[in-house]
């Protein structure tokens, strides 16, 4: 095991003013929350080592802490250093966020096969909580739930959607075909019914395509209904996170509880 040696020495650190100490506290506490790389043990050690040298209390210390409690800490210190709140940070925990869902989850969910964009999959994971879905399926290449871009992109919903990754999308669409759902395209073309026109089944699984090449023929030659979303401009297709967006509206507003 390497020898471990934080930044500073105990001298110069504790002849630090209290603002810069507070500002390199934050520092590591942001590396430790967004879990960025390599770099989370060591920035949890030298947190620990300065909170030693400077006698914080338990309740200012890492150990234990969930992920709400740390933001908490961060925000705590960087007050302390005379600074805002960085939003990439701050917007894991945001003001008004309920503790429970206003509607039950509708029994529709999505399969993300090889997206490219981690900003997409973490929008798509907002969207199917905003609009009460019950759960996220990926595959391929699509990022996880742990990549920093996709936590940024779905402000804590990552916490609390059910997520799963397959092997592969073959065995994702086969349990729901098992388990009585309709498999649905969100694709594009002139021969597709228009999400506006459609009667949505009881239960469904959402099947998205990648960025540039559409859903695979072999994923489509497995759905049982296809849908699109008409445009009225001249692009003939959206952002799929956008598109997908619309489609979870249309669904939570005609399976959902009146209002």
């Amino acid at each position: 095991m390497l020898y471990f040696r934080p930044m500073y020495t105990e001298p110069k650190f504790l002849a630090m003013k209290e603002t810069s100490k507070a500002k390199r506290m934050a520092e590591l506490l942001r590396v430790i929350i967004l879990q960025l790389g390599d770099d989370v043990p060591r920035a949890r050690r030298e947190f620990e080592t300065y909170a030693e040298w400077m006698g914080l209390p338990e309740s200012e210390r890492t150990t234990g802490m969930n992920q709400a409690q740390m933001i908490d800490l961060y925000k705590t210190f960087r007050t302390r250093a005379g600074l805002g709140f960085e939003r990439d940070v701050y917007l894991e925990q945001e003001p008004g966020d309920r503790e429970t869902p206003n509607e039950a989850p509708l029994p529709f969910a999505v399969l993300v096969h090889n997206l490219r964009s981690a900003f997409n999959v973490g929008s798509i994971i907002r969207s199917t909580d905003c609009f009460g879905l019950e759960a996220v399926h990926l595959s391929g290449y699509s990022c996880g739930p742990d990549h920093v871009t996709v936590k940024s992109a779905a402000r804590g919903c990552q916490e609390w959607i059910d997520i799963k990754r397959w092997d592969s999308p073959f065995e994702c669409i086969k349990w729901h075909k098992e388990n009585g759902y309709e498999i649905i395209a969100l694709e594009t073309g002139e021969d597709i019914p228009s999400i506006n026109k459609v009667t949505w089944p009881a239960k469904g699984l959402i099947i998205l395509g990648n960025e540039e090449l559409g859903i695979a023929p072999e994923l489509m030659a497995e759905t049982t209904m296809k849908v699109t979303i008409p445009m009225a401009g001249r692009k003939a297709s959206m952002n799929v996170a956008g598109a997908f967006a619309i489609m979870a509206f249309k669904i939570r507003s005609a399976l959902g509880k009146a209002d």
